[in-house]
């Protein structure tokens, strides 16, 4: 499999959030339902949102199941808040994942290279190549488009303070593993599967 693809840069959002929070996959729309409900306290992030469904269109909007990560965390020494290390998202998937921050911005590598087809396996491949070739940023509160072919990791060099990350995942699959977010509105909609302690996909099937 090829990655090192670069993100689509969709632009400058300017939102200031203050509210200390951690949200881990909350579904706020489900596959095949026209409606969203985002949880008021998510509702500053709207205006991502309106910026996904311009992109990806209605009909893909209508038949995905479309998640919110939000973190506003303080983070100092090593730890960010996602677990660290190369990879990509939703790795064998169609998943997309859309991402923003206001500081320590994430890393990437760019220009392509072969990767194992097997997950677990690309990670090693990945790790080895991160050690040997640069890596470039994108600018802080730019809204980033990432398919399974972009190769990311969270930053490892950054000042402590606090930080807001937001995760927009559009996927086809129920992310049902323990200890995502429950959207009140739905309530409690996939049956939970135990989080592995290595990497692993955001959905258990």
């Amino acid at each position: 499999m090829k990655v090192g693809k670069a993100p689509v840069n969709l632009g400058y959002v300017d939102l200031n959030p203050t509210e200390m929070m951690f949200w881990q996959y909350c579904p706020i729309k489900r596959i095949n339902v026209d409606t969203d409900h985002v949880p008021c306290n998510l509702e500053q992030f709207n205006p991502l949102l309106d910026l996904v469904l311009e992109d990806i269109g209605i009909s893909q909007w209508n038949a995905s199941y479309i998640y919110m990560t939000v973190k506003t965390l303080w983070v100092s020494g090593d730890y960010i808040g996602n677990r660290p290390g190369w990879h990509t998202d939703g790795f064998g998937t169609e998943d997309l994942n859309y991402i923003w921050y206001d500081r320590a911005p994430t890393e990437f590598i760019l220009g392509e290279f072969e990767v194992s087809d097997d997950c677990d396996g690309s990670i090693v491949d990945m790790t080895r190549i991160g050690m040997s070739t640069g890596r470039t940023f994108y600018p802080n509160k730019h809204l980033l488009k990432l398919d399974q072919h972009v190769v990311h990791r969270c930053p490892t060099d950054f000042k402590p303070g606090m930080r807001s990350f937001v995760k927009i995942s559009v996927s086809k699959d129920e992310y049902n593993l323990e200890g995502n977010s429950i959207n009140p509105h739905f309530g409690e909609i996939f049956s939970k599967k135990p989080r592995n302690l290595e990497r692993n996909h955001p959905s258990s099937k």
